[in-house]
């Protein structure tokens, strides 16, 4: 076997969360200068990937996002992770976001976008509030005790309050015998009841399964007999059977598909919507809020067409048994700024602090592989330069009201006049794989001289364009880059002078939390999220603040995209389809939601924040929205099928080459952050040639 150097030069290409995750766990190594060179390498001049956002400096340094982002109570090595940066960050007490504690603040309210007898309601989802803070003490329980806490969830359903001076009735039972009143269904009820508590006895001990399964089908079919009828007139009937037939139809699918035996790989052949069908949900269930709003959640449809929900039926079976079991605090956490400020610049300040070399303008042109008589391996990497510094290093971040943030254009006073100068004539955009920006420079980095080794981060999108030579070296690599799926998204936000009560909100009482939409199926932009509360983290010193600021995103059905490098104005064209779509969704189905905020399908233009002069629908340019079509903005996604042809972070055959990203194998296989966390964390062990067993991995084996 080749011997490494003693030192080693590791170059990571891209800033996401799992290359700034892989570098964080590298240089927290004791005395690791002595051994490794870390050079990371960003195009444009901020950190984040699809998690990047920035502060528009020239309209009260608002934060501009690529969407909506939430971490949930389950990404244990996400908050663990960051909570360790902020530990080292050490601000001062009293200082903006000083602890990861004040950073994030738990969120237990939520709703779907239900559609009942042809009419978009709301349906407020209050989850629980949870023991123990995220990040911290991992234990996930066995297999079938998951599952008996999933069927105790079902048993318990609409338990509001357990006190004498509870008004209304508790729990499930309590509440669906108040809407039915015929012997049949009482009879009926009553056996589902029975069915049930029998099968929550038996299921910890998992001893006989058929049994299991007979009673979770008898109570399935008589809770359908009591409320699938009452459901088509009854609201809560309606929905009270949505949450049943759904977490009935998954406790009955995973016992009879043997997951506990088998693992949840090998239902990943097939979409979750097709197993929840083969397993006898009904069709109101499959085409209802619940699923809608999973689908959505998770951007989860193939080429951003609603047409096509797609996701791996055993990789978000997975995911969710961890959620119900392991989430701590809260199921929801929502960030006290933007991702940028939050994640990305304690990140950052760390890791300058510890010694990794930033080089921002950098774009990653060309990656080469060889094989050198011992073997495959990277031997060389193409980068251009973007623009020349007045003075190096580049400090990518501004103090906003006292909190270190990223900008959202680049610092142009740091970057040489005429440069500077020309960039902001020609608009042009660095972050973009179609600005036709030239740079400045050709770099070339030669293996065992510039570097030993390579840690990819950059999304699996745009790899294949960047790496011909590796495709074919490696027939594994290629297919990767072809059967993993991404989707476009796109994203809009708002500030209004009105709140959403104003506007016409009723889904939930003004004075509690942020209100949130999940499943507006009638297009694709169908999340929103009211996140008025940071307006305290914008500056609005020289104008009126405003009383809403809201955040929509949803996938998006994307022109095909021209080949990456040569100047082309796509992601103008496509986010101009963003702005056109979205205003008509302004003056038609978000009046479903906000009644008050138009009449006669028009929007009252005047409630968006603009200057005094503008009137109209011309006030909507002075929001914010994207299409986020660049590789490196896609959403990746899990396609049934997708996860075998995932490779591990050294799965590669070049034997110095590392993969990271939320698209490699990494047991999670689902795009979001504890999922890129992890992959993080998996190169920095293979790096350092360890061998411990990470949280997440062998969760339920």
């Amino acid at each position: 076997m080749e011997a490494l150097p003693s030192f080693r030069k590791i170059v990571i290409l891209g800033g996401g969360v799992s290359a700034i995750t892989a570098a964080f766990r590298l240089t927290s190594e004791p005395n690791w200068q002595d051994r490794y060179q870390i050079t990371l390498y960003q195009q444009g001049w901020r950190l984040g990937g699809k998690g990047a956002s920035g502060r528009n400096a020239a309209d009260h340094q608002r934060i501009e996002e690529h969407g909506i982002h939430v971490w949930f109570g389950f990404y244990y090595n996400a908050f663990h992770s960051l909570r360790q940066c902020y530990e080292e960050l050490g601000r001062p007490a009293g200082s903006p976001l000083a602890t990861l504690d004040e950073a994030f603040f738990a969120h237990s309210h939520t709703a779907f976008a239900d559609d009942f007898q042809n009419t978009w309601t709301t349906w407020p989802i209050d989850t629980l509030a949870l023991p123990g803070k995220p990040g911290e003490g991992w234990n996930p329980k066995p297999f079938m005790t998951a599952l008996g806490d999933l069927l105790e969830w079902l048993l318990r359903l609409g338990e509001v309050d357990d006190t004498p001076a509870a008004a209304a009735p508790t729990g499930l039972f309590a509440r669906l015998r108040a809407h039915c009143r015929e012997e049949l269904q009482e009879l009926a009820l009553g056996e589902a009841e029975r069915h049930l508590h029998e099968a929550r006895k038996a299921l910890p001990a998992g001893v006989d399964h058929p049994l299991l399964l007979w009673l979770l089908r008898e109570a399935r079919s008589l809770l359908g007999k009591v409320l699938q009828e009452r459901g088509e007139t009854s609201l809560v009937a309606h929905r009270l059977w949505l949450l049943l037939d759904f977490g009935l139809t998954v406790l009955i699918g995973m016992l009879a598909d043997e997951v506990y035996a088998k693992g949840f790989e090998v239902l990943n052949d097939e979409t979750f919507l097709a197993w929840l069908q083969r397993h006898g949900a009904s069709a109101a269930t499959l085409d209802g809020a619940v699923v809608k709003s999973l689908h959505g959640g998770i951007f989860a449809y193939r080429d951003g067409d609603l047409e096509q929900p797609n996701v791996e039926a055993g990789t978000v079976l997975r995911a969710a048994l961890l959620a119900l079991t392991t989430s701590k605090g809260s199921f929801i956490w929502r960030m006290q700024a933007g991702m940028g400020d939050v994640v990305f610049a304690p990140y950052y300040e760390v890791l300058a602090k510890r010694g990794v070399n930033f080089q921002f303008f950098h774009q990653v042109t060309g990656i080469e592989a060889a094989n050198d008589g011992q073997g495959p391996r990277v031997t060389r990497l193409q980068i251009q330069r973007q623009v020349p510094l007045k003075q190096e290093p580049y400090q990518p971040l501004v103090d906003v009201k006292g909190l270190p943030c990223w900008p959202s254009e680049p610092l142009y006073g740091q970057i040489r006049d005429d440069i500077a100068k020309e960039l902001q004539e020609q608009h042009i955009n660095l972050e973009s794989n179609w600005s036709g920006w030239p740079g400045v420079e050709q770099l070339e980095l030669v293996v065992d001289h510039d570097f030993h080794e390579v840690v990819v981060g950059i999304s699996v999108a745009g790899l294949a364009a960047l790496s011909p030579s590796l495709c074919a070296l490696d027939p594994a690599f290629a297919k990767m880059t072809r059967e993993v799926a991404t989707v476009a998204t796109q994203a809009v936000q708002l500030w209004q002078d009105r709140d959403v009560w104003q506007l016409g909100w009723t889904g939930s009482p003004k004075g509690g939390q942020a209100p949130e939409l999940l499943g507006f199926a009638a297009q694709a932009m169908d999340s929103w999220a009211d996140v008025s509360y940071l307006v305290d983290r914008e500056d609005w010193s020289s104008g009126t603040p405003p009383q809403d600021i809201s955040y929509f995103c949803g996938v998006f059905a994307a022109d095909p995209a021209p080949p990456i490098g040569e100047k082309n104005d796509y992601p103008q064209r496509q986010a101009r389809q963003v702005k056109v779509a979205f205003i008509d969704f302004m003056k038609t189905s978000l009046l479903d939601y906000w009644p008050a905020a138009g009449t006669n399908q028009d929007y009252h233009w005047e409630y968006l924040l603009a200057p005094a002069d503008v009137s109209g629908v011309a006030r909507f340019d002075y929001q914010y929205w994207r299409a986020n079509v660049d590789p490196s903005e896609r959403y990746v996604q899990s396609v049934a099928g997708s996860s075998r042809y995932r490779l591990a972070t050294d799965g590669s055959v070049c034997r110095n080459l590392y993969l990271t990203g939320d698209w490699i194998d990494n047991g999670f296989n689902m795009g979001c952050v504890e999922s890129a966390t992890l992959s993080g964390l998996q190169t920095a062990r293979a790096i350092l040639g360890h061998s411990e067993v990470l949280p997440g991995e062998d969760a339920f084996q």
